[in-house]
C-alpha cells in the first residue's frame, strides 16, 4: 500500500493544528464608539435599538415605509421623555427637505439627476406599461411584450411613483391618460396655470 508522503506531512507540523479563536470578549465584540457622550450613555447589555431610542434617537426611521422595521420599532418603544428634556442628545442638525404627500424628496446625487430625476429612456419604458396597464403592477409585471426588460413588480412601482414625482418641466413624453389623475406635481401645475 502506498503512503503518498504520510511521513513528510506528518512532520511538516499541518495535522492537528486548528486556529485558535480570540476569546477576549465572551459573547461579542463591543462597538467601538468615538463620541464621548454617545459612549457614556451607551449600555453594552441593551440592543442598539435599545441604546438608540434611550438617547432620543429614532432607530427605525423606515417604520413608515417598511412593515418590519415598523414591528421592531413597537417592540422597543422610547421610554417616557422628562419634564426638563435631558433624556434627548442633539448630535447634529437635520437638514430640511421638501415632501410631498409625507415622502420625503432628497436632491439627487448628480446635476443630472436633480434636473431629471428619472432618464428618458425610463419615462419611455414606464409610460408604454403604464399606457396598457394603469397602475396594476402585477399585470405589467407579467406582460413580457411591454415590460421586455422583464423588471419585477416592485421595480415598475418604483420607477412609476418616480414617474408620478414629475414636474411638467421634467416630463418628455406623453402622459397617459390612465394615469393622469396620479400625476401630484403635474396637475399642481395645471391648475396654477388655470387660476391665473
Amino acid at each position: 500500500m502506498v503512503k503518498h508522503g504520510a511521513t513528510k506531512k506528518r512532520r511538516s507540523g499541518r495535522a492537528g493544528r486548528t486556529k485558535l479563536k480570540n476569546r477576549n470578549h465572551q459573547f461579542y465584540k463591543p462597538p467601538n464608539i468615538l463620541d464621548k457622550t454617545v459612549r457614556a450613555m451607551w449600555n453594552p447589555r441593551k440592543s442598539p435599538a435599545q441604546n438608540m431610542s434611550d438617547m432620543g434617537l429614532q432607530s427605525g426611521v423606515n417604520s413608515s415605509i417598511d412593515k418590519r422595521a415598523e414591528c421592531a420599532k413597537e417592540q422597543w418603544k422610547a421610554p417616557e421623555a422628562k419634564p426638563d428634556g435631558s433624556k434627548a442628545i442633539e448630535l447634529f442638525d437635520i437638514p430640511q427637505t421638501n415632501s410631498v404627500n409625507g415622502i420625503t424628496k432628497l436632491a439627487g446625487k448628480t446635476y443630472a439627476q436633480t434636473l431629471l430625476p428619472v432618464s428618458i429612456e425610463d419615462q419611455k419604458y414606464i409610460r408604454k406599461c403604464l399606457a396598457k396597464h394603469g397602475d396594476d403592477y402585477k399585470r405589467m409585471m407579467r406582460d413580457i411584450k411591454t415590460n421586455d426588460m422583464q423588471h419585477t413588480q416592485s421595480k415598475l412601482k418604483n420607477m412609476a411613483e418616480k414617474f408620478y414625482q414629475l414636474t411638467k418641466d421634467q416630463v418628455k413624453v406623453d402622459v397617459p391618460e390612465k394615469v393622469m389623475h396620479l400625476m401630484v406635481n403635474y396637475e399642481e401645475e395645471e391648475d396654477d396655470s388655470s387660476s391665473e
